[in-house]
């Protein structure tokens, strides 16, 4: 009996197609985490915020590329370059109007300069005439000559004097009228009188002569008297030309500046529009 038993092979279990779903799928109300298993092979995922040297050499680069970049610029036809307009200018019409320039006045500096020298001739021919008529005629007995005269101090210095200060005036009035002439004649002769007096009475003392003048007496010699008034004569009427070529410079002045106005009166009118509008 024992063989019997032991010839006999067990049997396999079946076990149904239902019977193995329901193995593989989880029952209702089961839980459906991850086991510990699953979660330790996962591998994490980790979320790090920028560092501040990241973010530091971000902004360097976006730096570095838009000063790589080449402006965008637009040319004139004078070669002057204007920036391309930005978005609050887009869509307006720019429009550069050069301010007319005014034409330049003529001065009477320089003719009247030249005059004014001429003038200084006219003084020491006029002044050396009246002198060499005074020593001939009331001076004859102090041993005098008209050339000693001519080398002294009281011719010299009223020249030189009157060079300076006739010369000063034209300078100032420049293209003044006749009547500006009339009133710096006076200062003219002015200082022609009180500089020669002083002039000489300074170089007498210094050069240590004996029995030097005072000032007042020079102021009353008739040499020095004389040198004042046909400085103040002189520069009268050489003036008197001075004031007519300014009146003539004057006249030239007004017109060129009425034609440059005529000229330009729609240049100038279209500058100050955009001067309003800018």
């Amino acid at each position: 009996m024992s063989d019997n038993t032991s010839d006999k092979k067990p049997k396999p279990i079946y076990v149904p197609d239902e019977a193995a779903e329901s193995a593989e799928t989880p029952a209702a109300g089961a839980s459906t985490d991850p086991t510990p298993a699953d979660v330790a092979t996962e591998e994490p995922v980790v979320q790090t915020k920028p560092s501040r040297r990241s973010k530091k050499d971000a902004a360097d680069s976006a730096t570095a590329a838009d000063a790589a970049a080449p402006a965008t610029v637009s040319g004139t036809a004078t070669g002057d370059v204007t920036p391309e307009p930005t978005s609050d200018f887009a869509g307006r019409e720019v429009v550069y109007v050069q301010a007319p320039v005014p034409p330049k006045l003529k001065g009477n500096r320089g003719v009247g300069t030249l005059l004014a020298v001429l003038g200084v001739l006219l003084f020491a021919a006029l002044y050396a005439a009246i002198a060499f008529v005074l020593i001939a005629t009331v001076f004859t007995g102090t041993g005098a000559t008209f050339s000693q005269f001519l080398t002294t101090s009281v011719f010299l210095v009223p020249v030189s004097l009157f060079l300076v200060a006739f010369i000063l005036l034209v300078l100032i009035v420049n293209r003044g009228g006749w009547a500006a002439h009339v009133f710096g004649s006076l200062i003219v002769g002015l200082v022609v009188y009180f500089g020669t007096a002083g002039i000489a009475l300074l170089l007498y003392t210094v050069g240590g002569t004996d029995n030097a003048p005072t000032f007042l007496a020079l102021l009353a010699n008739p040499f020095i008297v004389i040198s004042a008034l046909v400085a103040r004569e002189i520069s009268i009427w050489v003036g008197l030309a001075i004031a007519a070529r300014g009146r003539r410079v004057k006249e030239r002045n007004l017109d060129l500046v009425d034609a440059w106005e005529k000229e330009h009166a729609e240049t100038k009118a279209q500058y100050e529009r955009a001067g309003t509008t800018a």
